[in-house]
């Protein structure tokens, strides 16, 4: 068994063998003896003492060990060097040790105002003059290099210590280095009252920069969560309430086109893509204005997690839908030479009731929990002199259903009648019905009362005869290749 202390080097506490204290003693007084005849001898020492500590932590760290022993004691002065290489330092140079990495630090006592060419200038080993002249010059490019220098005096630590002053300049952390670096700055102090205004003023701009950026952070964190806050907001009343926006038609279609879970997975998988980076959005801007950090990974994971599943939520029902739409579509109808009669007769049937008000401005719509569409009715000039009737039905199904489309019409007794609305059987699937009129000229046609009414309402029938339409029966005529009106 060995008798142990404890001892206090620079504020940190150590446990030591008794024979590892007799032989630091020892080092450290016959350095305090030299360096007490020195002006800045105490320095040196809290600094060499400092370091020694260090030493031995990085000596414990990992060893399952809580003591000092004597060949830590040996590790350390041979890192530091011996009292006998110190003194006789000018007789007999001490064998070098490898190179120490350079560290990138503002260097505080060659500044003008942050220290960050000085910084530079150590860790590349060139003159700070060069860098600082660099800097002015390239700050005529539209001042990018000011914000570069604001944002590297932020960034990078001032080295404030003797090791991270060595450590700038890539020298080892020694007794000799230590000594020889506080001399300098010590010397440097002495002859450099200017240096020492300057370096206040580098202080004051360096905290003037630094409320600056943190006004600048709380603005756009409160413009980063209100816009987030708004957007959230807005997205999703767009997707659950979409009666209140312009595009609610185009929503029902698509609403009609998709089964019920396709479009419920849709919408949730849409919530997650969109919904979770706005989340993310509100998420920085609180950063930014309460300066906290999070280190639960488990909240990032699982966003991360969600939004890969909406994406692929998207893509099922993508291919799901996809796989029941044809590119190219089925056109299916027949064609029909109406008599030589002076008037033709259009008839619509009322077959669906629809409120006066509700103007049919989208492909399909909901009346009576039927999907309902409207056909297209057109009548063009006939190349010859037979009027014709041409009924073409059209689907975008990979698998066309001919019956999926209800609606009926008939030709009699000059007198063309055909429902209001036709009605959906399955999905929405860019189903039209279109009635076709091609009248040679002076054919006239009449629209009874609830006829013109109901085309009025057409936002595809001819815009304009249908803007001289109203609720009385209309006369219409074909004369130089145009549909008239005669009355």
């Amino acid at each position: 068994m060995k008798k142990t202390y404890t001892i206090n080097l620079s504020g940190k506490i150590f446990h030591i063998d008794e024979d590892a204290l007799e032989k630091l003693q020892e080092y450290i007084n016959t350095l305090k003896t030299y360096y007490t005849r020195e002006e800045d001898g105490n320095e040196i020492m809290d600094d060499i003492e400092n370091r020694i500590g260090e030493l031995f932590t990085e000596n414990l760290k990992g060893q399952f060990r809580e003591v000092i022993t004597l060949e830590d004691v040996d590790q350390v002065i041979a890192t530091m060097g011996t009292p006998d290489d110190i003194i006789d330092e000018d007789e007999q140079p001490r064998k070098s040790a490898p190179k120490q990495a350079k560290k990138l630090y503002r260097n505080p006592d060659n500044k003008v105002l942050g220290g960050v060419a000085g910084g530079l200038a150590a860790y590349w080993g060139i003159s700070p003059l060069l860098i600082r002249i660099g800097f002015v010059l390239l700050s005529f490019y539209y001042g990018i290099f000011i914000i570069v220098y604001i944002i590297l005096w932020i960034a990078v630590p001032k080295a404030k210590t003797t090791k991270q002053k060595l450590e700038m300049k890539g020298e080892n952390i020694n007794v000799s280095n230590i000594e020889r670096s506080i001399k300098d700055e010590y010397q440097e102090i002495k002859n450099g009252k200017g240096a020492a205004f300057m370096n206040r003023v580098g202080e004051g701009l360096y905290e003037v920069f630094t409320i600056i950026g943190k006004v600048l952070a709380i603005i756009i964190g409160v413009a980063f969560f209100v816009g987030g806050i708004f957007m959230l907001f807005a997205f999703l009343s767009a997707l659950f309430l979409p009666n209140l926006y312009p595009w609610k038609s185009g929503f029902m279609e698509l609403a009609y086109a998709f089964t019920p879970l396709n479009f419920t997975l849709g919408k949730i998988a849409i919530s997650f893509l969109i919904g979770i980076p706005i989340i993310m959005i509100i998420y920085m801007a609180i950063t930014l204005l309460f300066s906290f950090k999070s280190n639960n990974k488990v909240i990032a994971l699982s966003a991360l997690s969600c939004w890969m599943l909406g994406l692929v939520m998207l893509i099922f029902v993508g291919i799901s839908e996809g796989r029941s739409w044809s590119i190219d579509g089925t056109r299916y109808g027949e064609s029909l030479e109406l008599s030589q009669q002076d008037t033709l007769v259009l008839l619509v049937n009322e077959r669906y009731k629809i409120p006066e008000n509700l103007y049919i401005d989208h492909n399909v719509f909901q009346l009576a929990s039927n999907n309902m569409i409207a056909p297209d009715i057109r009548i063009y000039s006939a190349e010859g002199s037979t009027p014709t009737l041409r009924v073409q039905f059209y689907t975008q199904e990979e698998k066309p259903v001919y019956d999926n489309m209800d609606f009926n019409w008939n030709y009699k007794n000059d007198t063309l009648r055909f429902d209001n609305y036709i009605k959906l059987a399955g999905q929405w699937r860019a189903q039209r019905v279109t009635l076709t009129l091609y009248l040679p000229e002076n054919k006239k046609v009449l629209l009874p009362s609830q006829t013109s009414q109901y085309l009025r309402n057409l936002r595809d029938f001819d815009r304009g005869v249908r803007s001289r339409l109203n609720k009385d029966k209309i006369l219409l005529i074909m004369q130089d290749g145009k549909l008239q009106p005669l009355m």
